[in-house]
C-alpha cells in the first residue's frame, strides 16, 4: 500500500509537492480502512482539477518512478526524468515514497513492513538513493547512495552478492532493482512493490491478458460478463471466435514468421490493433495455424430466464465507454480478491463512461473492504458527482491547481477552517472556486 509520496522538480512539480494515503480522524466510512500499525491508511483517492493543473503530473510520475526502479536500462539509455523546464533544468528530480510491502518471516508466512525509498535523479545517472525499513518510531537503513559512495548496513553488508553489486552497479541503474533483483529478503520485497503490486493506468492503456483469461479462467470470465450485463453494455458474453488468417492485421511474412516460432517453442501468440481488436494466434492439434479474434455477443431476453441471441460485433466496433469499461474491470476483479496487495493509479478513470458507471465501478470497489485489506485505487477525474454520492471522506478527495507555472496539490480536509466539514456541500464548494482546483 502507498503510504505517502513527495515529488519535486518534476514536469509542473517544482517546489516538493506532498501526498499522503494516511487517513486524518474522520470517523465516516472508518471501518473500510486499512490498519497498518498504528496507521490507517486510505483505500481510495479522488484527485480533481482543471485541465494542466497538475492531476496527470502525480500519475505520471508514479509511472516515471517504477519505470526507473524496475526496468533494466543498457549503459546508454537514460532515465525517464522530465524536470521543471523553467526552474529545474540543471537539478535532479528527486522522489520521495513511503509504502508497505509484505516481507517474508525467516519461519514461514509474511509480515507488513513499511519502506522509505528516496531518489534523486537526472537524465544521465542516479545522484542519490536510500532505502528505510521504518519500524514504529526507528529507522533501520538497508542502504545509501550518494553520487558513486555506497554504503550497506545489516546484513546486507556482510552478504557477497550485495557487495558485488554495490561494486558494478551502472550510474543510470538504481541499486534497488540491482540489489532486490538477486538478494533475498526486505531489499527483494521493496523491489518487488514496485514491479508487481505498483500498476498504473491511462485512458489509452489496454488489458493485454484480457482473451487468454476470457478462456482460460472460467471464474473470471463469470465476473467480466456479469459485470458488463449489469452496467447495461448490451453485451452478453466475451468469447473468443474463429477467423481467416488472412484477416490477421499484419502482413502475411509476419504472420509465417509466428507460425513458425510457434512450431517451435509452442503456446500461442496474442495481436492486438486499434480500436480494442484482440486475436490470438495458435497451432491446432495437426500443426496447422488458428487464429481467433475476441467477439462480444449482444442478446435480449425473450422470457423468464431465457434469452435471444440478436447479433455479435468485434470489440472495435463497441463503444467508447464500453471498451474503456472492459478494461478497467479486470482491475476491479484483481482488487476485490481478499488476498490482493495491488495499488491501481488510473488516470481520467471516468473517460468515455457514464457518470453513473464510474460511480458504480468505484462502489464496488469499496464493498467489502475492511481493516486487513491491502489494496488501494487512486485515480484522477473530472467526475464532479462522486463529490455528492457519500462514497468519499474528505480527506480521499484531493485538488490540483497550478499557480504561477507551478502545480500544487491539496487534500479537501484542510479546508475545514472554511467550513468545509463533513456535513459540508463539497460540490457547491468546489463549483463556487472556494476550494480551487476549477479552470479559472
Amino acid at each position: 500500500m502507498l503510504r505517502f509520496l513527495r515529488i519535486e522538480n518534476w514536469k509542473s512539480f517544482y517546489e516538493p509537492v506532498e501526498f499522503t494515503m494516511v487517513a486524518t480522524r474522520e470517523q465516516r466510512h472508518g471501518q473500510r480502512l486499512a490498519r497498518v500499525g498504528r496507521s490507517r491508511l486510505l483505500p481510495v483517492t479522488a484527485i480533481y482539477g482543471a485541465n494542466a493543473a497538475g492531476k496527470s503530473t502525480l500519475v505520471d510520475g508514479l509511472d516515471a518512478l517504477r519505470s526507473i526502479v524496475v526496468e533494466a536500462r543498457s549503459p546508454s539509455s537514460l532515465p525517464r526524468v522530465i524536470p521543471h523546464l523553467l526552474r529545474g533544468r540543471n537539478e535532479p528530480t528527486v522522489f520521495m515514497i513511503e509504502f508497505v510491502a509484505p516481507v517474508p518471516r525467516p519461519n514461514g508466512g509474511e509480515k507488513d513492513q513499511v519502506f522509505l525509498y528516496e531518489l534523486a535523479v537526472d537524465r544521465k545517472q542516479i545522484h542519490r538513493e536510500t532505502l528505510i525499513q521504518v519500524k514504529g518510531h526507528l529507522e533501520d537503513f538497508l542502504f545509501e547512495r550518494d553520487e558513486h559512495q555506497i554504503q550497506l548496513y545489516g546484513p546486507l553488508e556482510k552478504n557477497d552478492r550485495a557487495r558485488a553489486h554495490a561494486t558494478v552497479v551502472a550510474p543510470n541503474q538504481t541499486l534497488l532493482d540491482a540489489l532486490g533483483s538477486d538478494v533475498a529478503g526486505p531489499v527483494a520485497a521493496a523491489r518487488d512493490w514496485f514491479e508487481q503490486q505498483l500498476t498504473v493506468i491511462y485512458p489509452y492503456s489496454r488489458y493485454a491478458h484480457l482473451p487468454a483469461r476470457i478462456t482460460a479462467d472460467a471464474l473470471f470470465a463469470e465476473a467480466m460478463n456479469s459485470g458488463l450485463t449489469k452496467a447495461d453494455t448490451g453485451i452478453s458474453q466475451l468469447r473468443l471466435e474463429e477467423m481467416r488468417i488472412s484477416a490477421l492485421a499484419i502482413p502475411a511474412k509476419e504472420t509465417d514468421r509466428l507460425v513458425e516460432f510457434l512450431r517451435n517453442a509452442g503456446g500461442s501468440y496474442l495481436l492486438s490493433s486499434d480500436g480494442d481488436d484482440y486475436a490470438v494466434l495458435s497451432l491446432d492439434d495437426n500443426g496447422d495455424p488458428v487464429a481467433r479474434r475476441l467477439v462480444a455477443d449482444h442478446c435480449r431476453e425473450t422470457g423468464p430466464g431465457s434469452t435471444e441471441h440478436i447479433f455479435t460485433l468485434p470489440l472495435r466496433e463497441e463503444s467508447d465507454g464500453t471498451r474503456r469499461f472492459m478494461n478497467l474491470m479486470p482491475i476491479l476483479f484483481q482488487l476485490r480478491e481478499e488476498d490482493s496487495r495491488r495499488v491501481f493509479v488510473v488516470d481520467e478513470l471516468e473517460n468515455s463512461m457514464h457518470p453513473k458507471l464510474t460511480e458504480n465501478l468505484i462502489a464496488a470497489f469499496l464493498d467489502e473492504l475492511g481493516s486487513q485489506s491491502r489494496r488501494q485505487l487512486i485515480f484522477t477525474t473530472h467526475e464532479i458527482q462522486l463529490m455528492r454520492s457519500n462514497l468519499l471522506r474528505r480527506d480521499e478527495i484531493w485538488l490540483a491547481e497550478k499557480i504561477d507555472g507551478q502545480s500544487e496539490l491539496t487534500r479537501v480536509s484542510d479546508f475545514a477552517e472554511i467550513g468545509v466539514r463533513k456535513d459540508a456541500d463539497l460540490l457547491g464548494h468546489y463549483m463556487s472556486g472556494r476550494i480551487g482546483g476549477i479552470p479559472r
